[in-house]
């Protein structure tokens, strides 16, 4: 597991470094490009060109005037063998399984991230979390980071429907604050880990979208 947890912790690392690399950081997008994502909607034998978030005005063949707007949900869902919760639609979700530790990886372009992992019974709770919070302070005192006052303290949340506490890291790197908080718990017949992190100017919109899937969390 050892292994398994420094690749983990590598991925981590590079998205957060992607992350202060891009922050504050204006891009130069061409007029196709600020337009927005386009689509075609077809309605009988007419195709018009739909822009997402957009309004686009159609007239029917009676002569009435339509307004319609194309939006992306706000809140995905998400269900597999173990876990079910909602997610923001601003965070992309991804899966891999090795070493019978599924990893599920959720991240945007702003720094609220979030891991869940799936562990075979043979893993306590405890042992997940102590491997976990070790294996990520070594990994950013590694880095240079600087550890701030409340590092390694307790914190805890309701997840699931339950209060569960967990171990918070708090720390500078690469001149942003970062926190990250870590939490283990049995579920049926696995345990589940769950790491929260973001940037400390960014808590407001971290907490609205870690919210949504802590509360919602089966």
């Amino acid at each position: 597991m050892k292994v398994f947890l420094l690749l983990i912790l590598l991925v981590l690392v590079l998205l957060y470094l992607g992350y202060v690399q891009t922050r504050g950081t204006q891009s130069i997008a061409s007029p196709q490009q600020n337009r927005g994502e386009v689509y075609e909607l077809q309605v009988g034998d007419k195709v018009y060109e739909v822009v997402l978030n957009h309004p686009l005005i159609i007239t029917t063949p009676k002569g009435e005037t339509i307004e319609l707007l194309l939006r992306r949900k706000k809140v995905l869902h998400y269900s597999g063998q173990h876990l079910a919760f909602d997610y923001p639609a601003a965070l992309n979700l991804s899966s891999e399984t090795e070493n019978e530790v599924t990893t599920l990886t959720l991240e945007g372009v702003a720094s609220p991230f979030v891991l869940l992992q799936i562990y075979p019974p043979s893993n306590t709770a405890e042992e997940v979390l102590a491997n976990l919070l070790n294996a990520f302070e070594s990994e950013y005192a590694s880095r240079q980071a600087q550890f701030l006052s409340g590092n390694k303290g307790t914190v805890s949340r309701q997840i699931g429907g339950a209060t569960r506490q967990g171990r918070i890291l708090k720390f500078n790197l690469a001149g942003q604050q970062m926190v990250t908080e870590i939490y283990a718990f049995p579920k049926n017949e696995v345990v589940v880990a769950l790491i929260l992190q973001h940037d400390i100017a960014e808590a407001a919109l971290a907490e609205d979208y870690f919210a949504i899937i802590t509360q919602s969390l089966r």
